[in-house]
């Protein structure tokens, strides 16, 4: 099911590198960044996002009256607003349309049940005849079960066929135009691409018994930025920090103070014109160059220094070293069923199924912000994936340990 439920959701959101690259920079962190004064940011960040008036933050600046202008506007709505609408539900409507109709009988009981929702989605075809009704079809697997019929609405969904295999031919979506691809080769292995192999990987060099070249992986990279290449020294030395890491997180209050940063680094940047979105994507796609943002924010260079000096690191290059680490990791480890979808986005074809939804040009540009960060993610270096592959089961034991989070930021994502 999970597996199902990915693949829908990859063929409805994964549009051509080519069209993306536009994005990669957004997601770039400069870690000399001009750090504001914190401690003004926060009142300032407290102020706006609490639902409290701070114009009433001391005793002696309480009005003696009721606020005249509050008194009208809860009047106002009082007598004239029944309900507020809901920000979401435009968009949910639109997804609603988007979905084959046979997931409404599975959805629609649940949506009854939601406090608030207007007429204009409960009473869509398809969804105001679910109310209150259990499925007609359910999946063969639970059909055994008695009493399936007082299950919660929120869990119909599971009950679905289609989520287990069962009747996959009604999954009709609409707007969509199935045509086949034009002009398939005849021919599915390029003889001219065997030769490139050839020329570029010798077989005399590979041979059992051929003498092996002399590499130069464990040359220590000191001083590394985004553009140095990985060796092996680099990736052994990044790896015996992160016991020290784990020691660090574990001291005083240092894990609680950069997960508090986290709201106030979105809300400052946010002020500098940064989308909320790509502001979150940032820390998944530079997950190492985020902690050391926030070690720099929260003051605590000093501290952190002591654990990765010990590898005779410094703050910015541990946090590059550490990103083409996890990156190359990250690639060098994905699933076979997972690297197929990737050549599907970065050769556009998923993208242009894409085009047959309609889409807002805010949901467009969310999701292609999504997408390019899925992109970046998983580019490739053939030079820093083949230095980390001997240390993957280091780097996947100490990571089990972090379990792939760090002073709030995750490490890896799927």
């Amino acid at each position: 099911m999970k597996k199902f439920m990915l693949l829908l959701f990859l063929c409805l959101a994964s549009p051509a590198q080519a069209q993306l690259k536009e994005f990669a920079h957004l997601y770039d962190i400069d870690l000399n960044e001009e750090i504001p004064l914190v401690w003004r940011l926060q009142k300032e960040y407290k102020k706006e996002t609490s639902e409290y008036d701070w114009r009433y933050d001391f005793t002696w600046r309480i009005p003696s009256g009721f606020n005249y202008d509050f008194k009208q506007k809860i009047k106002y709505f009082g007598a004239f607003e029944k309900r507020i609408e809901s920000a979401d539900e435009e968009s949910l409507l639109r997804e609603l349309k988007r979905i084959p109709k046979v997931f409404y009988p599975y959805i629609g009981p649940m949506l009854h049940n939601v406090k608030g929702l207007s007429g204009k989605i409960l009473d869509l075809p398809g969804i105001k005849e679910t109310k209150n009704k259990f499925p007609d079809k359910i999946a063969s697997r639970f059909q055994h079960i008695p009493h399936l019929e007082f299950l919660s609405p929120e869990l119909y969904i599971y009950l679905m066929p289609q989520l287990w295999g069962e009747d996959l031919d009604t999954l009709e979506f609409p707007h969509q135009q199935q045509q086949q691809p034009k002009d398939v080769p005849n021919i599915r292995i390029n003889p001219e691409f065997i030769h490139n192999v050839k020329k570029s990987v010798p077989v005399e060099n590979y041979w059992l018994g051929a003498t092996p070249k002399k590499n130069d992986w464990d040359i220590r990279n000191y001083y590394a930025d985004v553009n140095t290449p990985l060796s092996g020294a680099d990736v052994k030395a990044f790896v015996a920090t992160l016991d020290g890491l784990m020691k660090f997180r574990l001291q005083k209050d240092y894990e609680i103070r950069n997960i508090m940063i986290d709201p106030l680094i979105g809300y400052w940047e946010e002020k500098q014109g940064v989308d909320r979105t790509v502001s979150f994507l940032k820390t998944v796609v530079n997950p190492c160059q985020t902690i050391v943002r926030k070690i720099k924010w929260t003051g605590l260079q000093a501290e952190f220094q002591k654990v990765i000096g010990e590898q005779a690191f410094g703050l910015d290059d541990w946090a590059y070293t550490c990103d083409k680490t996890l990156k190359a990791y990250r690639v060098a480890s994905i699933p076979a069923a997972y690297a197929t979808t990737l050549k599907l986005l970065r050769k556009g074809y998923i993208y242009r199924e894409l085009q047959k939804y309609d889409f807002t040009p805010e949901e467009i540009m969310t999701q292609k912000y999504f997408l390019e960060a899925i992109e970046q993610l998983f580019s490739k270096n053939p030079n820093d994936i083949k230095v980390v592959k001997p240390y993957k089961e280091q780097i996947f034991q100490k990571l089990l340990k972090f379990k792939n989070h760090y002073l709030g930021t995750p490490l890896l994502m799927p």
